[in-house]
């Protein structure tokens, strides 16, 4: 249990002879009610301890170390000063807790905000992925790709659903971010807001201060919340809101058409609620190609999304039962649409760096409020590092892990560690699944690589045509002077799965010629690879399904 009035001493005891006078003062001090943690440690001749301090004090603390009369703590240490301090309780703290663990540094973890764990255990990656496959279960109770299987409906328990999803966010929170560092012995957690004083002070909780020799920002990010008349006198959501309703709502208008408002909206879409998307520019999902988006808006409208692109909102009104939703249209007239539901608020993230009194320091920071790293997790300050969502690097919670264990290595080794997002893999979970790796062919357009692009349909591979799901397809990019694969696309029912395989073979420069000339198993979707490879030299049309 993480407590918000955590107080953190170091003592120096004297009369310590051997790791058993250690291990008897710990056990000692352990029962006493309000303590969370202690290290005692015989060699260096000091404890270092957390308390809640409304429970205990560091006078009781001192009283049980002495009370057998073969022990006296002479002074307290310097109890808020560590080798290192994250900021951030997240995937990139974590990690980077880890890691100093491993390496014997003492740390502090500060976090406020969100729960430990961050966003993605707690309102991001675990709980929507959760949904997504409760809404497919009952999604494919209610269709099915063939003429002799006629399903019969499906009864959809919204408030049991959330339910579930909170006990499952709850439990991996526990056993994958709080159970893994309860034993550290060098590490503490701290609740509370940290705020830079200068380069080398924070204050935490406006009354606290705290040194280390190093400070790693891990702070993540947040729904970045447009500036639009009327909109804070609605009771709007984002995905920090929206995952806890226990109570379904009648129907959603989804404000932005990114990868957390696509996921979303098919989501809730297949558990009854009736979904409108507006987006300001012209198709869902802009960063990608319209090869691809073209499909996924397909898909969408065939399950009754509506989808309103260029519609750019101006005002939202509240009208008791209703909300209203003034928008400017394509030709520049005005529209006017009428939310009996709720709004959900997903046009994107922005860093968290706006409360940490960055002010008082002189970090370089982008337009957008990232802090500015180099690919060692190094700022512009040589005792402040970064990672996670708050840096200027893609977000997502496994490029933040890798990060944070990262700026810790640099941090305190020698071994000058980098990280390179040339082949990173990365997942839309809509139905059908979109992914990637590498660059697309705009990007290497752009980059005067010369390029070719290999684009095979899902019908014309055989796993789709026995499974009758033939949308999308699968589109490889080649360097035509070295024939190495450079990036890869894919929008596939499941094509999530296949993305590792091209990144490991962008990641370490196999050839078109080689993807092809290997093995796959039959009707499997990765067959596809093998097709798109073949098909930059021949018309898969006319090939027979045992080609080679």
């Amino acid at each position: 249990m993480i407590k918000k009035n955590i107080k953190i001493v170091s003592l120096e005891i004297i009369g310590m002879t051997c790791s058993g006078c250690a291990k008897s003062i710990e056990k000692n001090v352990s029962q006493l009610r309000g303590v969370i943690q202690n290290n005692v440690d015989y060699k260096k001749g000091e404890g270092n301890f957390s308390f809640d301090e409304t429970l205990i004090s560091k006078e009781n603390i001192i009283q049980e170390i002495e009370k057998t009369g073969h022990y006296k703590v002479k002074n307290k240490l310097n109890s808020n000063h560590f080798d290192l301090i994250i900021i951030g309780g997240g995937s990139a703290a974590f990690s980077a807790a880890i890691k100093a663990e491993s390496i014997g540094l003492s740390t502090l973890m500060i976090n406020g905000g969100l729960n430990f764990g961050g966003t993605c255990v707690n309102v991001g990656c675990v709980p929507s992925k959760n949904l997504i496959r409760a809404a497919e279960t009952a999604y494919h109770a209610t269709h099915s790709n063939f003429k002799g299987i006629q399903p019969k409906g499906v009864e959809i328990d919204f408030k049991q659903v959330i339910r579930d999803k909170k006990q499952l966010v709850a439990t991996l929170q526990q056993k994958k971010y709080l159970d893994v560092v309860s034993g550290f012995e060098n590490f503490t957690m701290l609740e509370g807001w940290a705020k830079f004083r200068d380069n080398k002070t924070i204050l935490v909780n406006e009354k606290d201060y705290y040194t280390a020799k190093k400070f790693i920002i891990a702070t993540g990010s947040t729904t970045n919340i447009p500036t639009i008349e009327g909109l804070n006198d609605i009771d709007y959501l984002t995905n920090v809101t929206l995952f806890d309703l226990e109570e379904k709502p009648k129907s959603l208008t989804i404000m932005g058409a990114g990868y957390i408002a696509l996921e979303i909206a098919m989501a809730y879409n297949r558990l009854g609620v009736k979904i409108r998307i507006i987006e300001f520019t012209d198709r869902p999902l802009r960063s990608e190609t319209k090869d691809i988006t073209d499909v996924l808006e397909t898909q969408l409208k065939n399950e009754g999304i509506e989808i309103y692109p260029n519609y750019r909102a101006l005002k939202f009104e509240n009208k008791g039962a209703k909300i209203s939703i003034h928008c400017k249209c394509p030709d520049g007239s005005i529209a006017l649409f009428e939310e009996p539901g709720r709004i959900l608020i997903a046009i994107g993230i922005k860093p968290n760096t706006f409360k940490l009194g960055l002010e008082n320091t002189s970090l370089n920071l982008d337009k957008s409020g990232h802090i500015i790293v180099n690919s060692m997790m190094e700022t512009n300050l040589s005792n402040i590092y970064a990672a996670g969502d708050v840096i200027n690097t893609p977000s997502f919670v496994y490029t933040a892990a890798t990060e944070g264990s990262t700026a810790v290595t640099n941090a305190f080794t020698e071994e000058n560690r980098t990280v390179d997002y040339s082949s990173l893999p990365w997942v839309v979970f809509t139905d059908p699944q979109i992914a990637g790796a590498g660059l697309d062919e705009i990007t290497a357009e752009k980059r005067g690589i010369p390029f070719e692009v290999s684009k095979i349909q899902l019908k014309d591979i055989p796993r789709a045509i026995v499974a009758n799901d033939t949308r999308g397809f699968i589109k490889l990019i080649r360097n035509i002077k070295t024939d190495k694969l450079i990036g890869a696309r894919v929008i596939a029912p499941e094509g999530g799965e296949l993305i590792q395989q091209l990144s490991m073979a962008i990641k370490y420069g196999i050839t078109v010629k080689e993807l092809a000339e290997n093995f796959y198993p039959y009707l499997t979707l990765s067959e596809g690879v093998k097709l798109a490879a073949i098909t930059f030299g021949k018309d898969i049309s006319k090939l027979s399904c045992c080609t080679s």
